[in-house]
């Protein structure tokens, strides 16, 4: 990390204390137990997880929008040099609370770093890999967000994204969730991801191939099928896998959607 990564400071644990009281913190245990659906944080960390480029493996990979580190957490256990960057001030203690509950995780792979979004404290080319769950949504100024993304990016990393879709703010229980977070943080904002804009923005940045789209079933709304109805859809029935295919194509626009950029070499 020493050359690499700018002003990310290493987790210092001293000795590893008891993990009784530890491993129900909340800094522990969020988001799966803060309401969210551990369903679908388990199966989108696991495509984010599959779309890492094994050429960069070697290189530090950045948790962008961290909140309580689990993906930087995540990436640890598979092994990865990992650092977690998020506007908030106690990183480190939630890196350390969760690197003391468990002993299977190695302490040495993760740091961290305070800042805005906008305009990162890394060098140039720092990170292999730039990984986005429900981050990017929270952004002001989505072009500069990308213009940073394409600098702390290495030739040939990737940033992979999954963000909510297009109808995103306007949802019931965004608006209501909006409402109540903004007594606390006025300026807490909830935008929509609508892909062909955020396809030109990155574009712009200098990702030029544009976004890379990964539809994907969600993890809530899972198709299935007795014996008969697959084996039709095995057989080609049109009916069958139109159903299919209207679902994912809704799916991964309108509620969700699963993406990546790529920085040329």
């Amino acid at each position: 990390m020493i050359g690499v990564v700018k002003h990310a400071s290493k987790i210092d644990l001293g000795e590893k204390s008891s993990t009784s009281m530890l491993s129900t913190a909340p800094t522990v245990t969020e988001p799966f137990t803060a309401g969210r659906s551990a369903p679908r944080l388990l199966f989108d960390f696991g495509v984010m997880a599959s779309l890492m480029k094994p050429t960069v493996l070697d290189q530090p990979v950045l948790d962008f929008g961290s909140g309580t580190g689990w993906v930087s957490e995540f990436c640890a256990r598979m092994g990865l040099q990992t650092v977690a960057f998020d506007i908030h001030g106690d990183l480190q203690a939630c890196l350390e609370n969760r690197a003391q509950a468990d002993r299977r995780i190695d302490e040495g792979l993760l740091s961290f770093a305070h800042g805005d979004g906008h305009a990162m404290p890394f060098e140039p080319g720092a990170f292999g890999h730039l990984l986005c769950y429900d981050t990017l949504h929270h952004m002001h100024d989505y072009p500069k967000v990308f213009a940073e993304f394409f600098r702390v990016l290495q030739g040939g990393g990737r940033g992979i994204f999954v963000e909510p879709g297009a109808r995103h703010s306007t949802s019931p229980e965004t608006v209501a969730f909006v409402e109540a977070q903004k007594k606390h943080d006025p300026s807490w904002i909830e935008r929509d991801v609508v892909l062909e804009e955020i396809d030109q923005i990155a574009r712009n940045a200098g990702f030029t191939a544009g976004l890379c789209i990964v539809p994907m079933p969600h993890p809530l709304a899972l198709q299935s099928y007795s014996m008969e109805a697959w084996s039709r859809f095995r057989d080609g029935d049109v009916l069958e896998r139109l159903r299919l295919t209207d679902q994912l194509a809704s799916l991964n626009y309108w509620d969700r959607v699963i993406f990546y950029v790529d920085k040329p070499k």
